[in-house]
């Protein structure tokens, strides 16, 4: 495959080079501070869409496009082997159509290799490496606002709000991939993505804001899966302090793709087999999530978050969640450690047992420049069936057009 090094390595280097004399845009960690990672659904409650010009003019269309990359080095010390490349190439589309009516997309071009290290155990990894390039429809979808109401509907393919994560893409989460949850409780490391469409209600109250938010769709990654959501969100700001705080149902129809059962292996299947899985649309997960952004003196700032997942196999729950906290020193520098704990099906030959995983992750951040950020972090596994312990470094950068 020497052709197809060679090719990555020309596209990062002319891309890079493109970037670097265009630093016009800023990565979400600069932006807007670790608190990005917390971004409630009631936080854009009163907020008009503007244009890129500043002109003020609320109910002019426009578009604004962003075009952006990741590469990644992965060095795991046992086996003492290391893989890199291309992860992916980003299209993002923000626009305007009226004042009330706004639309978003995201669609993302991922290297398979980089794909399938996200979403894939190791065993399935190595015997069946892939090299493609795959599209990705991240999001694609209208929102509408209707005047002098407490409402908002949205509709198209999006990321789920039931997880503050959950909302962010990859390239603008803190860490180099999500946390754990989202590939064994949700399937996909990118995130729950839905097809179908939600309704919010917000109240604003100056210092507080609360929104309640339902969700019927298709679950974009698993399309016979029927899904209802419902979250309450409710963020809140003290002094120095912004705080939130979030709970969530989710009702699904339970069928024979279960994201669990990539675990189940070929010996074992009439286990699986015998786990009742239709049980009809019943709460199948539940959870929540709080989050606590701390502006100290300074360009400083500190950021703790966690969330919760309880995810049901048949009659089972499996309990799952994370916690991070991440110093910012300086707006161009950052630290960050994270620990995560989930339960696990064990597919044994007789029963379904339970296995705990444990995750430990340190990290730093660095932008150099505006529209760059550079990121390394080391991770920890307690069970090695999907990953190795690794050091893990990303490149990601994005340009307004």
């Amino acid at each position: 495959m020497k052709w197809l090094k060679v090719i990555v390595v020309a596209v990062q280097f002319a891309v890079g080079i493109l970037f670097i004399h265009h630093p016009v845009t800023v990565l979400a960690d600069e932006k807007e501070g670790p608190g990005r990672a917390g971004e409630g659904i009631a936080d854009d409650a009163e907020e008009s869409s503007l244009p890129p010009d500043g002109s003020g003019e609320a109910d002019n269309p426009f578009l604004i496009i962003e075009l952006g990359g990741e590469t990644y080095y992965k060095y795991s010390p046992e086996p003492g082997d290391g893989i890199g490349g291309l992860a992916a190439i980003m299209v993002d589309l923000d626009g305007q159509l009226s004042e009330r009516l706004t639309f978003f997309g995201a669609f993302h071009f991922d290297s398979a290799v980089w794909h399938d290290f996200l979403n894939k155990p190791a065993f399935v990894r190595k015997a069946d490496p892939d090299y493609d390039i795959e599209l990705e429809v991240e999001e694609f979808f209208i929102t509408w606002k209707p005047e002098a109401t407490n409402l908002e509907f949205t509709a198209g393919r999006m990321f789920s709000v039931v997880s503050y994560a959950n909302q962010l893409h990859l390239a603008d989460f803190q860490f180099n991939m999500k946390p754990r949850i989202f590939t064994e409780y949700w399937g996909d490391n990118h995130g729950l993505a839905l097809d179908g469409g939600s309704v919010k209600w917000f109240h604003d109250a100056g210092r507080s804001r609360t929104a309640l938010l339902v969700e019927a769709a298709k679950n974009g990654y698993q399309s016979s899966h029927t899904v209802l959501t419902t979250t309450l969100d409710f963020a809140f700001n003290v002094g120095d302090f912004d705080m939130g705080i979030r709970g969530f149902g989710y009702f699904d129809h339970q069928e024979n793709d279960h994201p669990f059962l990539k675990y189940v292996p070929s010996s074992h299947v009439s286990v699986a087999d015998a786990v009742e899985l239709n049980n009809g649309l019943g709460m199948n997960a539940w959870g929540g999530g709080a989050n606590l952004l701390w502006y100290t003196p300074g360009d400083r700032s500190v950021f703790f978050q966690t969330e919760w997942v309880n995810r049901k196999l048949a009659n089972e729950s499996f309990f799952g969640g994370y916690a991070f906290l991440i110093l910012n020193h300086t707006n161009k520098i950052s630290s960050s450690i994270m620990y995560q704990q989930l339960e696990l099906p064990d597919f044994g030959s007789q029963m379904v047992d339970v296995t705990n995983e444990r995750v430990y992750t340190v990290g730093l951040s660095y932008i150099p420049i505006y529209n760059h950020r550079l990121r390394l972090e080391y991770n920890h596994f307690s069970e090695s069936s999907f990953y190795d312990n690794m050091l893990l470094a990303k490149w990601t950068f994005f340009l307004e057009l």
